[in-house]
């Protein structure tokens, strides 16, 4: 495998992706943060910074910047935890709730394109193959992977 060229392409469909998501999504004036981090929070309302921040498998102060600005715009509102006043849970606005089907289509949209020409059985083995190097990726020790690095 020439993995300078597995690289490359990785970097290309995610810089594409952004800049996609970005201009599909400018008639919301949000962010490619923001998109992600609204699209998490339509399968986890009511999830708190922390918990988003761990399941996005990003930065807290990340989230935290974001979850302002989507807040700003009127998508979200944070409301404290019945049992635990220091959490505060984060909520979508009814405005923040009729963006779903847009921003869903966005994803299915880009998606659709990129897998159009590919045959059927090789779409499934792509999107078992990134759903596997996701999983790996998240249970990666950087630490002992460094050490492989040759000096």
């Amino acid at each position: 495998m020439d993995n300078l060229q597995v690289a490359r392409c990785f970097s290309i469909l995610d810089g594409r992706s952004r800049s996609y998501v970005q201009e599909a999504c400018r008639p919301l004036a949000i962010a490619y943060s923001e998109y992600v981090l609204l699209l998490r929070l339509f399968n986890c309302e009511g999830a708190s910074q922390e918990e988003l921040s761990r399941s996005l498998q990003t930065d807290k102060s990340a989230v935290a910047r974001t979850l302002k600005l989507l807040e700003q715009k009127g998508f979200i509102y944070r409301e404290k935890d019945e049992d635990d006043r220091r959490i505060k849970r984060i909520r979508l606005t009814e405005y923040g709730r009729l963006q779903h089907s847009f921003l869903l289509s966005v994803m299915n949209c880009w998606v659709d394109h990129l897998v159009a020409t590919l045959p059927p059985e090789d779409s499934a083995i792509v999107e078992r193959g990134f759903h596997r190097l996701a999983e790996r990726s998240q249970g990666a020790d950087f630490r002992e992977i460094i050490k492989k690095i040759r000096r």
